[in-house]
C-alpha cells in the first residue's frame, strides 16, 4: 500500500509540472519551425542501463544570452502510463564543422530520481540526438523537428 501511495503521489506531482509544457508545446506548434534549435521536437529516449524507454518531446526556447543558453523543456513518458516534464538549461554552440549545433547542459532532480543529470548532444537540420547521465542511469534520446 505505501508503494502505491508513493506512485500516485509521484504521478500527480510530475503531471502537474506538465501544464507548463502543454502550454509551451501548443505555442511552439502554432509558431511553426524556427531556424537553429528553437521550436518543437518529438522522439524517444532509452536507458542504456536498464533498457527502459519512452516517448520524449521538447520545446526549445529562444536564445537567452550571448553565451547561447536556451531553456529546453522536456516531457517524457515511462512505461506508457507515467509522464512528467522538467526544465533544463543547455548551452548551444555552432558545431566545429559548421554542420549544425552542439549543446551541453544539466539540471538537478531529487536524489531518488537520479540527482544531477548532465547532457550533451547535437542538432543537425531537423535531427536532434543526445546523451544523458546521472548517478542512477545513462542513455540516449533522439528527436526530429515537428513541422
Amino acid at each position: 500500500m505505501p508503494r502505491l501511495l508513493f506512485l500516485l503521489f509521484a504521478s500527480a506531482l510530475l503531471s502537474s509540472c506538465s501544464m507548463a509544457f502543454k502550454k509551451e508545446w501548443r505555442q511552439a506548434l502554432q509558431a511553426g519551425p524556427k531556424p537553429g534549435v528553437e521550436g518543437a521536437w518529438s522522439g524517444t529516449w532509452k536507458s542504456d542501463v536498464n533498457g527502459h524507454h519512452g516517448r520524449l518531446r521538447a520545446v526549445v526556447g529562444p536564445v537567452k544570452n550571448a553565451e547561447g543558453d536556451h531553456n529546453f523543456r522536456y516531457h517524457a513518458t515511462w512505461a506508457n502510463i507515467i509522464s512528467g516534464s522538467y526544465l533544463a538549461e543547455h548551452r548551444v554552440k555552432p558545431a566545429k564543422d559548421k554542420s549544425g549545433s552542439t549543446f551541453t547542459g544539466q539540471h538537478d532532480m531529487p536524489g531518488w530520481a537520479g540527482g544531477r543529470y548532465t547532457y550533451c548532444g547535437t542538432v543537425k537540420g531537423d535531427e536532434f540526438s543526445a546523451c544523458y547521465q546521472c548517478s542512477m542511469d545513462k542513455g540516449t534520446f533522439t528527436m526530429k523537428r515537428v513541422r
